[in-house]
């Protein structure tokens, strides 16, 4: 292996999308000490599942069980977290260093409500597969960060840290009576994994979707959404909104 080649992978061992699979997978094994505890389920990774508007909505890691299924959304965060359901945006406060007096240093960066997230997630793959299932949405952050104010009310919803997953599987067992048969999992299983193989072209498409879908609005912290006018000097003319819209009417052509 050349030096330029040898660089270049230890590059990618460390953006932001090889981090994202090693929690991933990290996640995954967790789930598998959980099978190994007697609750069992089958485990699916990155499942690309289609959209009403032709779009994909990319799903991080489904675990589907006789109680139901369990989505995660996999946020590998370091720093402290603070966020609540309602909000349209999370902060994380990072440490940066410290400044010419010695005193520390700190950044703040705003990220998409990861419990929205995971609700829209729900909401296409129940669209999909088009059964009456329970689903459970678990947030999961790194070990490495502090949930220091986050808060939710919606019942069948979870934000832990991955050290703390298991424990979560454990409460979900825990509240009743099981939904699926062995036979169902196994359905529902074998429908998704085709999702799991999806070509270049649609990974590329899913992230320029959410390259758009996920920039904020300047005004109030909402998310730019495309929308089409119908009304007005320029009817059919498409342009970014916030989605925070009638309280924030902020646009932006495109």
């Amino acid at each position: 292996m050349g030096i330029p080649r040898l660089i270049q992978l230890l590059a990618d061992m460390g953006s932001p999308e090889s981090i994202g699979r090693q929690g991933e997978r990290s996640i995954s094994r967790k789930l598998a000490w959980s099978n190994f505890c007697g609750r069992r389920g089958m485990i699916l990774r990155n499942v690309y599942v289609p959209k009403q508007n032709g779009g994909t909505s990319e799903i991080d890691l489904l675990y589907v069980t006789e109680k139901g299924i369990i989505v995660i959304e996999s946020k590998n965060y370091s720093g402290y977290i603070f966020g609540s359901e309602d909000s349209a945006n999370w902060t994380v406060t990072l440490y940066a260093g410290k400044d010419f007096l010695g005193r520390k240093k700190t950044e703040k960066h705003r990220f998409y409500n990861p419990i929205q997230q995971n609700k829209s997630h729900i909401k296409q793959l129940s669209h999909f597969l088009n059964e009456s299932v329970p689903f459970y949405s678990v947030i999961v952050f790194s070990d490495r960060c502090s949930l220091m104010d986050v808060t939710w009310h919606s019942i069948n919803t979870f934000v832990c840290k991955k050290c703390d997953l298991n424990g979560i599987v454990a409460r979900i067992w825990g509240q009743g009576c099981s939904h699926l048969s062995d036979e169902q999992v196994q359905s529902i299983y074998e429908r998704l994994t085709p999702l799991t193989n999806v070509n270049v072209e649609v990974k590329q498409q899913h992230v320029a979707d959410i390259h758009t879908q996920m920039e904020t609005c300047p005004v109030c912290g909402g998310r730019l959404v495309l929308r089409t006018a119908k009304k007005g000097s320029n009817p059919g003319r498409q342009f970014y909104g916030c989605s925070n819209y009638p309280r924030c009417k902020f646009t932006r052509g495109i």
